[in-house]
């Protein structure tokens, strides 16, 4: 069954979050912004789970891909040094597990409407 309402939607939230990343790197919003971080994580799982459950039509796997979304986001974090500290600093480590803290939750509040929609 195809669903047109959730595909539009899930496309609008892929652009906004895109253009937000975007905008943030290159006028440095992230640095100024700092919270602003906390919220595209937050995005990105929401995303990442509207788009699985678009593609597999079922709820089971939406929080483990957006799990998997955010690590392979931290590794691309750290390959372009992306990550504002030293890989093996403390900060970093606060920062990563912060992040996948707010992809997590982006992914578990899709599920939590997912669930009471039906």
């Amino acid at each position: 069954m195809y669903r047109p309402k959730l595909a539009i939607f899930t496309l609008i939230l892929l652009a906004i979050f895109l253009y937000i990343h975007l905008e943030a790197m290159a006028f440095h919003w992230y640095l100024r912004f700092p919270s602003l971080d906390l919220i595209t994580h937050y995005m990105g799982g929401v995303v990442i789970a509207l788009s699985t459950f678009y593609v597999l039509r079922k709820t089971k796997h939406i929080i483990l891909i957006s799990i998997l979304g955010g690590i392979a986001w931290e590794i691309f974090e750290v390959y372009f040094e992306i990550t504002g500290w030293p890989i093996h600093s403390l900060d970093y480590k606060i920062d990563t597990f912060i992040d996948m803290i707010m992809d997590t939750l982006g992914a578990l509040s899709v599920w939590y409407f997912l669930k009471i929609k039906k």
